[in-house]
Formats: C-alpha cells, sequence, structure tokens
C-alpha cells in the first residue's frame, strides 16, 4: 500500500488492486475472466469482484438500472458510494482480500461513477463523493467506439438503462475527462484497444501486469 500526495490529500493506492473500466459492451468482464483463469494456473490467488456488488445495496442499485425501480438522478451517486464503501471495507471485501494476500480484479470502480453518474450530476459533486475512497493500483481502460459496444450487448436477455447509444456516446466522451483527471495519481493507467481480439488483449494485459509480480 502507497500514499501519494495530491494537495492537501494524500491519495492511498492499494497494492494488487486491479481495475478494469471502460463503456457497456467494452470487454471488461472477459477480460477479467481470462486474467483470472492466468492467474491461477499460474499460482496467484485471485478473487473476482465488481460494481454494482452483490450485497443489499448492489442488488437495489441492479433493479434501478434494469427498471424495475425509478429514482431521481442524483440519488444514484449516493446509491454507488454506499456500495462502494461496503465493497472496500464489508466482510470479505477489497481491503479484507488484499489483507489475505489476493489479487482483486474488479469490474468497474468508482471511475464509473465519474464517467456515468455525471451525465446528470455535476462531476465535482461526484467526484468529492468518491473522493476519500483509495485507488487501485492499476486502471485498464479498454476503448471501444460507443456503436461498437452497443452492437455487443444486443444479444443481452435484459437491457439496462443506461445501454443507449446517446448514453453511452456520452459516458464515452465523460471517460475521457476521467483518464486524464487521474492522469497524475499514481495510479498505473493502461488504454487498451477494446476492438482487437480478446486473445490478443489479454497477452497484453498479462505482459503488462508481470513486472509487478516481483
Amino acid at each position: 500500500m502507497g500514499r501519494i500526495g495530491t494537495g492537501n490529500q494524500r491519495k492511498i493506492i492499494l497494492d494488487r488492486f486491479i481495475v478494469f473500466e471502460g463503456i457497456d459492451g467494452a470487454g471488461t468482464t472477459t477480460q477479467i475472466r481470462l486474467l483470472a483463469e492466468r492467474c491461477k494456473r499460474e499460482g496467484i490467488p485471485v478473487l473476482i469482484t465488481g460494481e454494482p456488488t452483490e450485497n443489499c445495496i448492489g442488488k437495489t442499485i441492479r433493479q434501478i438500472l434494469k427498471g424495475e425501480h425509478q429514482v431521481h438522478p442524483s440519488t444514484m451517486p449516493f446509491l454507488f458510494a454506499a456500495d462502494r464503501n461496503e465493497h472496500l471495507y464489508g466482510e470479505g471485501g477489497i481491503l479484507s482480500s488484499l489483507e489475505k494476500g489476493f489479487w482483486v480484479l474488479s469490474d468497474r470502480y468508482l471511475f464509473s461513477s465519474l464517467a456515468y453518474q455525471t451525465i446528470e450530476n455535476d462531476f465535482r459533486q461526484v467526484r468529492e463523493l468518491n473522493s476519500r475512497f483509495p485507488l487501485p493500483r492499476i486502471l485498464f481502460y479498454l476503448e471501444v467506439p460507443p456503436e461498437t459496444g452497443i452492437h455487443r450487448i444486443q444479444t443481452r436477455e435484459t437491457r439496462e438503462i443506461y445501454e443507449v447509444l446517446a448514453f453511452q456516446q456520452q459516458v464515452h466522451q465523460q471517460y475521457r475527462k476521467v483518464l486524464s483527471t487521474y492522469q497524475k495519481s499514481g495510479m498505473e493507467i493502461h488504454i487498451f484497444d477494446g476492438t482487437e481480439p480478446m486473445e490478443t488483449i489479454h497477452e497484453e494485459i498479462w505482459n503488462f501486469l508481470k513486472k509487478f509480480r516481483y
């Protein structure tokens, strides 16, 4: 665990914590699965997780995303922050898994809040809400055009409220702002071409991670 100074605040960087980000259909879930399988073959203890989580708060968020409940847009950042807090500090969460020596691979983290919830909320307010959460050592961003992402998720049985082209185009633009915001945060940020074959992307990810194993 390391600390990076940012103005009057000191950001905590969590070693062995890796986050995958991208718009819907970017391929984050696939790459996490491939990386976890590779880690297990190499004898590296690994935990797969993601946000929204499977706890009670995360399940409520998933119901909202499926359109089963409606809340005001300003409520969503608070729900995600609460879910994230439990994800980090709750029993069996990120911190306890890291303390046990696991590599933690998360499908989305606070960067998703900054990309998605800031479409309908003020960027500074959402960032402040998430400002006290520690950062991952590594952030992998899978870059794909919104049209590609929408095409990939067309076969999903259940579509979520954010999974429309116009919204994903805005999220795509917001991710650029998010990545720029954290460029000097102390994290290792790596951007991959998400349109490449999944095996190619996986090998690039694995080769990038080799230097962190020792």
